[in-house]
């Protein structure tokens, strides 16, 4: 039977599986729970949030992680959020930059929009402002356009928010919004998440006025709002209001009145900054006496850049409404009397990019700094159906049958409206579309047109309406007036866009589905291959193509299994018995002298995913002091006449990075981890635990940006790469020398493996305000050089590294002992690799002390120069054969780490140089 020297027992593997949950609908009969109520309840600061503030706590930077971060900001802009002793009020919050970290799944719950809103002195929330109302005044003396009830006794509070929202290129997918408005309960009337919305109350109190305020993602953009992929959003509206009354403006002479009774759905509110970068998908359906679709933005005093709406949108209109208000107004002045003459309105009940573009009223005035109201290099596409509504509000469905109810209901013509108002000419839809003075549109594909200068240009729009062909006039108009990409713009304005070939606007007799089949036809009257030779018949274009767009709709649930397995982890270190009849020390039978287990079976660690959706696995090692482990994710070579493998060459593993795995059957489903043992045991043992691996699965995939860095530093191109997100970089292999900016507050974070391969990777930031972190397990492989050159960085992780050949430098070239963060600080830094342990032992006009952090073993060569070791953490170098050549080794004065040669110990000490012999 096999003598066992020493077994080292059975390494305990720990699985940390660490899945995303995906919620599932939160909504009790009679309740309904939000975001904002989540981020009220129980959020976790550096888990879901993270704040970026000052020594006063005036807040730079909010990053959200989580849904439950993003709900979190939706109650921290009430106003009433106060943690830690510090009330985190208007002055605190109101410039700070909302900054995504990640993708966030906002499926399960309600969302609350992010600004406007506050709750009253039992706590409820309260929307603060009339969405759309517009003072009757010549004039608008503030910089917003919305009326915000600032002095009403419900809403003392609030964070009026100027800061930015940067999407940092992440997904924000599943936003809900479903809102019920039932004026029934009289002036103390609530939707139906408990918000109080002002039906049947007047600002003084007393009845009268139907508002709206929170059906939106955020109330005001006033600085940047970019960088942000909004997926399947599915907004869903019920407005049960029949009212005719108007709210009186206070101190009004009973003819001012406010006009905010729509029921509208933007994703913005109003605009005075830059909207940039912003892709929208998804469903709104609303169903009111005074239904609107703003699109991305209500009122556009700024600009939007490259926005791309692709969002389907179902209005079921009723003539139900009574004297309400009409959206947007693009008027200056409006009372009761039936005989006034309405300015016209330029705008529509369904806009694509935003409702009205340019001033709402001709002298309000224009925003300090801001020339130009503009939308540029933007695409609309989605189809818009239009229905008539049973107006029996008894007969209106709950959210889950809204679509069976739609498709009872006739497509909508004019003629249905029936006039129900005591105010002619004020607010109703049969005035707005069917008035001449009026000049409501169905569409905008764009956006409406407002006052003063506006701009709109390489925007392209592709729009399929629904509705009752009677409804229409000749070549799809209606009553003179064009579905079209701007409503009614005014010759002074400047409004240059080009209509794309497949830009159009359709009107259809049925109701039309976004992914609908259709036909197209081409003739040519002469030969040829030219587009001009040919014509398209739906639009007379002079073209042989087009675009035919592809939709997509998923079913099922992901759902998540991973197996786990793995060997004996049980290994022998043989240190062999000398033979003295044979001279040499040899191991016992059916062994190797050193480490035994290494076979591709007792070391393998497998994970396999059968998820029907991609996850990431990664491992972490846990050692005693003595002992060191590599990873590798190929098995390795046979060698002749020993169970042992051989893993030289072999493609390694970094410990702590993330390995992605496919779904199930995806063809890299599954990965395979081998350990190898490294270092030497102090003592005799037997069947001891000497370590730990910890396998963690996750389903979070590394970002965007990390992901394009990782590709920069794999290519041979030598422009500078600017980093403005939280990056993290692991295995690479340099092809060229790299530059990387890191931007203020930033951190790139290397990990895994880098093969400098003779180049450097030249990192910088010019306020020293940058971070560059090294995770313990980063190492430098390949040849010796220096690998990074860092100027004005915040460097951390250099004291916990466990690389070997590793020494920070200074500009003039002399060794930093201190590996803090503040001695790193410096205008050049350098991280210089030496090469491995073997090679630094062969090499010559040798001028540097090599550290040695993690135990390592090495086989005995020619010694040719002065070998100066510093060992640190009490690291092992065991030297199996025995040296040859001219040259000596020392083991550093201060090293705390020991030697192990010829079977000799040589223990470092604190101010003896030790000889090693």
């Amino acid at each position: 039977m096999k003598k066992l020297i020493e077994k080292l027992g059975a390494f305990f593997i720990a699985l940390a599986m660490i899945l995303a949950v995906f919620p599932t609908q939160v909504q009790a009969e009679g309740a309904v729970v939000t975001w904002l109520d989540a981020g009220k309840a129980a959020p976790i600061k550096g888990k879901d949030y993270q704040f970026i503030e000052d020594e006063d706590h005036v807040v730079s930077e909010i990053q959200v992680m989580t849904a439950t971060g993003l709900g979190f900001v939706s109650y921290l802009m009430t106003g009433e959020v106060s943690m830690y002793g510090v009330d985190y009020d208007d002055s605190k919050v109101a410039n700070a930059t909302i900054k995504l970290m990640n993708d966030i799944d906002l499926a399960g719950r309600q969302w609350v929009g992010i600004g406007g809103i506050t709750m009253n002195g039992s706590g409820a929330p309260l929307a603060t402002y009339v969405a759309t109302a517009a003072p009757m005044s010549g004039s608008i003396t503030g910089d917003e356009y919305f009326f915000r009830l600032e002095d009403y006794v419900m809403g003392p509070k609030r964070v009026d928010f100027k800061g930015k929202f940067d999407g940092n290129n992440k997904t924000i997918s599943n936003l809900t919004i479903q809102r019920t408005y039932d004026p029934s309960g009289g002036e103390d009337s609530k939707d139906d998440f408990g918000f109080m919305n002002f039906t049947s109350k007047k600002y003084d109190g007393s009845t009268g006025g139907y508002f709206m305020a929170e059906n939106y993602f955020l109330f005001n953009n006033d600085s940047e709002f970019k960088n942000v992929t909004f997926k399947d959003i599915n907004v869903q509206i019920i407005d049960k209001s029949t009212g005719n009354d108007l709210l009186e403006i206070p101190g009004g002479n009973g003819d001012d009145l406010l006009r905010g009774s729509a029921a509208a759905f933007g994703l913005i509110m109003e605009n005075h900054g830059v909207v940039s970068n912003v892709a929208v998908s998804g469903n709104v359906t609303i169903l009111s006496g005074m239904p609107f679709y703003y699109g991305l933005v209500g009122v556009n005093r700024g600009a939007i850049e490259n926005a791309d709406m692709n969002v389907n949108v179902d209005l079921i209109l009723a003539s139900n409404g009574g004297g309400r208000g009409a959206g947007l107004q693009t008027t200056p002045s409006l009372t009761k009397s039936p005989g006034d003459k309405v300015e016209t309105r330029r705008y529509a009940l369904i806009s694509g990019i935003a409702c009205v573009t340019g001033e709402v009223i001709p002298n309000m005035a224009k925003l300090t700094g801001v020339t130009t109201s503009s939308i540029k290099n933007s695409r609309v596409n989605g189809a818009y159906n239009l229905y008539f509504a049973n107006t029996a509000t008894s007969a209106y469905p709950a959210y889950d049958g809204i679509e069976a109810y739609k498709g009872d209901q006739p497509l909508f013509k004019l003629d249905l409206l029936t006039d129900n108002s005591n105010y002619a000419k004020f607010g109703r839809l049969m005035d707005l579309l069917g008035e001449p003075t009026m000049d409501v549109q169905l569409i905008s594909a764009i956006s409406g047109s407002g006052y003063n200068s506006v701009t709109v240009e390489s925007t392209t729009y592709n729009i399929q309406l629904g509705a009752d062909e009677s409804y229409t006039g000749a070549a799809g108009s209606l009553q003179g007036k064009d579905l079209s990409g701007l409503a009614n713009p005014l010759n002074t304005m400047n409004v240059n866009y080009t209509e794309e070939p497949s830009s159009k606007v359709k009107l259809f007799s049925n109701a039309v589905e976004p992914a609908a089949a259709k036909t197209e036809t081409f003739t040519s009257s002469v030969g040829g291959v030219v587009a001009s030779a040919w014509t398209r018949f739906s639009d007379g274009a002079a073209t042989n193509s087009i675009e035919i767009p592809i939709y997509l709709t998923t079913a099922g649930d992901i759902s998540y299994k991973v197996e786990l397995n793995w060997g004996d982890m049980e290994f022998v270190y043989d240190r062999g018995s000398y033979d003295a009849g044979k001279g040499e020390t040899l191991p016992s039978a059916g062994n190797e002298l050193g480490w035994n287990g290494n076979d591709n079976t007792n070391n393998l660690i497998n994970v396999i995913n059968k998820s029907n959706a991609s996850v990431n696995a990664k491992l972490n090692l846990q050692l005693d002091k003595s002992y060191s482990g590599a990873f590798y994710k190929e098995a390795g070579a046979d060698k002749t006449d020993s169970n042992e493998k051989d893993y030289a060459g072999k493609a390694s593993y970094a410990a702590g990075t993330y390995l992605a795995l496919s779904s199930a059957g995806g063809g890299s489903d599954s990965q395979n981890f081998y350990l190898v043992m490294g270092g030497a045991p102090n003592g005799n043992l037997s069947n001891a635990q000497i370590g730990s691996i910890t396998v963690t699965v996750t389903s979070q995939t590394a970002s965007t940006d990390s992901t394009k860095l990782t590709a920069y530093l794999s290519d041979d191109t030598s422009t500078t790469y600017a980093v403005d997100s939280d990056v993290e970089v692991g295995d690479v292999k340099l092809i060229a020398n790299k530059t990387i900016t890191v931007a203020d507050n930033m951190t790139m974070t290397l990990f895994g493996e880098l093969n400098a391969n003779g180049n450097t990777i030249t990192v910088s930031n010019d306020n020293t305000s940058g971070k560059l972190t090294l995770h313990p397990e980063f190492r430098v492989i390949g040849s010796a050089g220096t690998v990074l050159d860092s100027t004005k960085m915040l460097i951390s992780g250099a004291e916990t590294l466990k690389a070997n050949g590793l020494v920070w430098k200074d500009s003039t070239g002399n060794a930093i002992t201190d590996l803090s963060t503040a001695g790193l600080q410096g205008d050049n830094v350098k991280l210089v690799y030496l090469g491995s342990v073997a090679d630094y032992l062969k090499a010559t006009n040798l001028s540097e002390v090599y550290p040695i952090n993690s135990s390592e073993t090495v086989t005995a060569g020619e010694l040719n120069d002065a070998n100066v070791l510093q060992l640190n953490n009490d690291a092992v170098l065991t030297i199996e054969g025995t040296f040859t050549g001219s040259g000596t080794l020392q083991l550093n004065a201060g090293s705390n780490g020991s030697v192990i040669y010829n079977g000799n110990t040589y223990h470092g000490a604190a101010d003896t140089v030790m000889i090693i012999e």
